[in-house]
């Protein structure tokens, strides 16, 4: 930090370009003049030329004209060399193209720089003005950014709160359990929603109040953070001992539960889309891209019982077929390419089946969706291809009280090297796990492609 400021002042740069110069030329006087050879150590004038590009931009192609006319001069008026004066013209034209083509490449940078920081304030501007408190924390637990919304729900300006632990948030009975969920989230690296044991949270002026929070965990410079959003619901809640008295004012509430559960994990999945803006690494952009596909499967759910007359169940055939018409929009930009078959049945099922059921729809399909036809993504190999005849199937039915869940395609197989129960891959890892979660069974077969076959049972919880 402190080379950095150190570089951005003028006064240091015109000493340290005076530096570099001065030894440039006392190189060009040693060589030209003393021992009266064509031949220089010219490498180290490229180190003024590019400092002066960066610094100073179209102004530093000053320095590498200087250096320029020093050489081609110092060899004219020298008088003891007797080789030919092209080699130093060829130098002096290298000196410039290299001071112009970084002058350019500064200029670019600076460019981004400001897009990068325009597309930051529209970030903020989103955060600031959500009435939520939308908070970040880093892998220890210390608040590194804070809204108007918080100030609004908590009574901490920023300045009061930045840096400190989010354990003064909380009462002191909570604080306990409090880094041991940050280490929860970190390690499922998925969304997971708190407050499901009634918990409070702790004002300015110490009075309590009930809240309900949904909490992002995403990962940037190989550092782990947490993103939650916040809601005062002591309104709510005063609302909730109101409405018991009645099965009407009951569905009420939790058509705004299922409704606000739906809009917190959508405001997740539009700040990861505008956080992934700023990623170049490809492999993280895919991992945020894959987290926002895993929020809207589970805000589709929420959004279906939230439109429903049934509040715990819901039509399951209606939401696989359209997650998976989604999906298909999502990642599929010739539909011509694929054709998307789909033999599904009607069958309702509990909301504790229907979220990890729709996860699990949700990576099989954009598994298939992606890796499947990689032939169909590569435009050269695409043209010289006719009568393409890619398919994926979508199979959900109910047979002698076990539902059946197929997805199928005919693409490329998959790799028979890899244990699909033993894989690296966080979408694998998902699938099987949420498998067991609802007690099923997963089979793969790879015969003229890849067909993932899970069956279970509705049980119930």
């Amino acid at each position: 930090m402190r080379i950095n400021l150190m570089l951005q002042n003028k006064k240091y740069q015109i000493a340290v370009m005076g530096l570099l110069i001065g030894f440039s030329f006392l190189l060009i006087y040693y060589f030209h003049y003393k021992l009266g050879i064509s031949i220089i150590f010219t490498h180290f004038f490229y180190i003024p030329i590019i400092l002066a590009a960066i610094w100073w931009k179209k102004n530093g192609l000053i320095v590498p004209i200087l250096l320029s006319l020093a050489l081609v001069l110092s060899h004219v008026l020298s008088g003891k060399i007797s080789l030919p004066i092209t080699e130093d013209y060829f130098r002096s034209i290298m000196f410039i193209f290299v001071g112009v083509i970084v002058v350019i490449l500064s200029n670019e940078i600076e460019k981004s720089r400001e897009i990068l920081s325009e597309s930051e304030e529209k970030y903020r501007s989103v955060v600031e003005s959500a009435i939520a408190a939308i908070i970040t924390m880093n892998s220890d637990g210390i608040i590194i950014s804070w809204n108007k919304g918080s100030h609004d729900i908590f009574g901490y300006t920023e300045d009061e709160i930045m840096g400190k632990s989010a354990t003064i948030l909380m009462p002191e009975i909570y604080r306990k359990k409090f880094y041991k969920g940050l280490r929860e989230s970190e390690l499922n690296e998925n969304y997971k929603s708190s407050n499901k044991e009634g918990m409070n949270a702790l004002r300015k002026n110490g009075n309590e109040f009930p809240f309900d929070m949904s909490v992002a965990t995403w990962t940037a410079r190989e550092e782990t953070y947490f993103t939650a959003i916040i809601y005062d619901i002591t309104e709510r809640k005063k609302a909730e001992e109101r409405l018991k008295e009645s099965l009407n004012e009951k569905e009420i509430l939790l058509k705004e539960i299922h409704h606000r559960v739906k809009n917190n994990l959508m405001v997740i999945s539009s700040l990861l889309s505008l956080q992934s803006r700023y990623i170049k690494d490809k492999d993280t952009l895919n991992i945020f891209k894959e987290s926002q596909s895993r929020a809207r499967s589970m805000a589709l759910i929420h959004e279906k019982l939230y439109n429903s007359n049934d509040l715990k169940r819901i039509n399951f055939g209606e939401y696989i077929r359209a997650l998976t018409t989604d999906l298909f929009d999502t990642y599929i930009t010739d539909s011509s390419l694929i054709k998307l078959n789909m033999d599904i049945e009607d069958i309702m099922l509990d909301i504790n089946t229907a979220v990890p059921l729709g996860l699990i729809v949700n990576e099989l399909v954009s598994n298939s969706m992606k890796h499947a036809f990689p032939v169909i993504y590569d435009s050269e190999l695409r043209n010289n291809i006719i009568n393409l005849q890619n398919e994926i199937n979508v199979n959900f039915k109910l047979e002698d009280d076990e539902f059946i869940l197929i997805v199928r395609d005919n693409g490329v197989g998959f790799p028979e090297e890899l244990d699909f129960k033993n894989s690296d891959s966080l979408g694998l890892r998902l699938v099987n796990s949420l498998t067991d979660q609802i007690r099923g069974n997963i089979q793969l077969k790879v015969d003229d492609g890849t067909e993932f076959k899970i069956t279970f049972e509705e049980t119930g919880y």
